[in-house]
């Protein structure tokens, strides 16, 4: 009876880690920052149904919090506010995932020194 038991808790842990390994592959990645300094390249887009909408495209430079650099590529369903600073979670193979707006005093000191010399 031990043996079945230890068996499915090793199936589930088993299980659960590679469910975690795949979330991070595919969803996990680095931590950058860049400020909005102006506005997104607008696009017309039709989805499979044939109705239209506005996208605003962004190519624009990152930094992480050790000041490391990296070019991104990321869209927005509207113009982002100009002097405004992101967070972005950048994955390696998907690009950008996620963003989300934070306050200048969130943005570490190395990364806000370089995002200002570009300004």
């Amino acid at each position: 009876m031990k043996k079945i038991l230890f068996g499915i808790i090793a199936l589930i842990i088993l299980v659960g880690g590679a469910g975690f390994a795949w979330y991070k592959v595919s969803y996990g990645g680095g931590t950058y920052y860049v400020q909005i300094t102006k506005d997104g390249k607008k696009k017309e887009v039709s989805d499979n149904s044939g109705k239209k909408f506005k996208e605003y495209d962004y190519d624009i430079k990152s930094y992480q919090k050790d000041g490391k650099e990296k070019r991104v590529t990321f869209m927005a369903d509207h113009n982002l506010r100009k002097e405004a600073y992101l967070k972005l979670t950048v994955n390696s193979v998907k690009g950008v995932t996620s963003w989300e707006e934070v306050k200048k005093s969130e943005v570490p000191k190395e990364a806000l020194k370089k995002l200002n010399n570009n300004s």
